[in-house]
C-alpha cells in the first residue's frame, strides 16, 4: 500500500459507493414506507431485517453490477461478484427463512414448558421472493445510477 494512501479515497470506489448507498436508501426505503400507508415513518426499520426491498440483496447485487460496468461483464472480478452475489441471494431466501422458523419453533417449545431462556433471542425474518427481486431492482438501478451520474 502506497505511503500516499487515504482512507477517504475509498469514497472514490464505485462499487463500494454503490453497495452503501443501496442498502442506506434500501432500509431508509423502509422507514418512510408507512407514510404511504397513513401512518407515520417507521425509525425501527434503519436496524431490522426482512421487509421490502430486501437491503442485502440490494448491497451485494449493486456492488457486483457496479465492478461489471468499472470491470467490465467477463471480467475475473466481475465472476467472483456474481458468484457470491448467487450464493449470498440463496441464503438470504432460504437460510434466514428456516432460521426464523427454527426460532419460532424453539420459542414456543419454551414457551409450553413455562421455561425462560435468559439471552434475548435475536429477532430474524426471512425475505419472500417479491422482496429479494426488489432488492435487485434496487441494487442494479442504485449502481447504474451512481455509475452513470459519476461519469
Amino acid at each position: 500500500m502506497p505511503n500516499d494512501w487515504k482512507f477517504w479515497e475509498l469514497l472514490l470506489n464505485k462499487p463500494l459507493v454503490s453497495a452503501l448507498a443501496a442498502q442506506l436508501s434500501a432500509q431508509l426505503f423502509k422507514v418512510i414506507l408507512p407514510i404511504f400507508r397513513g401512518k407515520p415513518p417507521d425509525f425501527r426499520q434503519l436496524s431490522k431485517y426482512g421487509g421490502i426491498p430486501s437491503g442485502h440483496t440490494a448491497f451485494i447485487v449493486a456492488a457486483a453490477t457496479a465492478i461489471g460496468i468499472t470491470s467490465g461483464w467477463t471480467s475475473p472480478v466481475f465472476a467472483i461478484a456474481g458468484t457470491v452475489s448467487a450464493i449470498l441471494i440463496y441464503d438470504i431466501l432460504k437460510l434466514r427463512t428456516a432460521v426464523e422458523c427454527s426460532l419460532e419453533m424453539g420459542q414456543k417449545a419454551l414457551e409450553g414448558t413455562k421455561q425462560t431462556y435468559e439471552r434475548k433471542i435475536p429477532q430474524f425474518k426471512g425475505h419472500s421472493p417479491v422482496e429479494v427481486i426488489a432488492g435487485i431492482g434496487w441494487g442494479i438501478a442504485v449502481a447504474v445510477g451512481i455509475c452513470l451520474l459519476w461519469g
